[in-house]
């Protein structure tokens, strides 16, 4: 198929949106960001912002960069593409394209920050980047468990949604808190609370918890070392194919600067 790049403008805010909202509802939920929010984005100077177009004149797919002036550097921030399209085709070309423009910048150095996404690292490794340690360091703390857990509710319902062939109650137990997540052939439905049986519990800490939602920790790893407790009714062959549904390891972290 093919595709047309081109760079971004203000009247792409609402596409971009709804694209990036398609995108991260598979991985760890979404940021809170309006057609507002891409428009400001869009109306930077200092902001590199492409698109892919496809045949039909649709955006599946955008990056959106940055020259930071102070340091002579140029940054990629966030580089999102249409689930239904290869991303490391999509994500060449645009990234590509920003390239192209620090080049002729003369920017001294190109920052991709690590985005916990192996299609990501295998784009820009393939580019000529190698992995740095610098001196950031990101921290995440859950002050509140069960409102991190309703939060992520969408999150988990949609990729229990994706899971073929199993039905029924699930229930993820964190430090006493509970999310009850009822799964039909039709929907998947958070339950406040229930007394019905249980058909697939895991039970752990928020520490791990936090650790398998930015996908630094395996759950097939973790229940096997016991710091994620399993309670089944399907059997336990269902275990690793559950766990890796709720909690997989292609994730996609975004670090919202704007």
């Amino acid at each position: 198929m093919e595709f047309t790049v081109r760079p971004a403008t203000r009247e792409d805010a609402q596409q971009m949106l709804q694209l990036y909202n398609g995108f991260t509802e598979n991985f760890v939920g979404s940021a809170t960001r309006t057609v507002k929010t891409f428009r400001r984005m869009l109306g930077k100077k200092e902001h590199l912002n492409w698109v892919t177009l496809d045949n039909q004149n649709r955006i599946i797919g955008y990056v959106h960069a940055r020259l930071d002036k102070r340091f002579n550097r140029g940054e990629f921030r966030e580089i999102i593409v249409d689930s239904k399209h290869d991303f490391i085709q999509v994500g060449k070309q645009l990234v590509e394209k920003v390239n192209a423009a620090f080049t002729q910048k003369k920017v001294s150095a190109i920052r991709a920050g690590s985005l916990r996404n192996p299609e990501f690292e295998k784009l820009f490794r393939a580019m000529g980047f190698f992995e740095s340690d610098s001196g950031d360091v990101f921290m995440y703390t859950i002050l509140d468990v069960q409102k991190f857990l309703d939060e992520l509710s969408p999150v988990f319902s949609n990729r229990l949604m994706q899971l073929k062939n199993w039905k029924g109650l699930a229930q993820i137990e964190c430090e006493g808190h509970s999310l009850f997540l009822n799964k039909t052939s039709e929907s998947v439905q958070q339950i406040v609370w229930t007394n019905q049986p249980i058909d697939f519990k895991i039970k752990l800490n928020k520490t791990l918890l936090t650790k398998l939602i930015f996908g630094i920790a395996d759950p097939v790893e973790s229940h096997k070392t016991g710091q994620l407790e399993v309670e089944t009714t399907p059997g336990q062959e269902h275990v690793s194919r559950l766990l890796k549904a709720l909690f997989p390891k292609k994730q996609f972290l975004i670090m919202d600067y704007w």
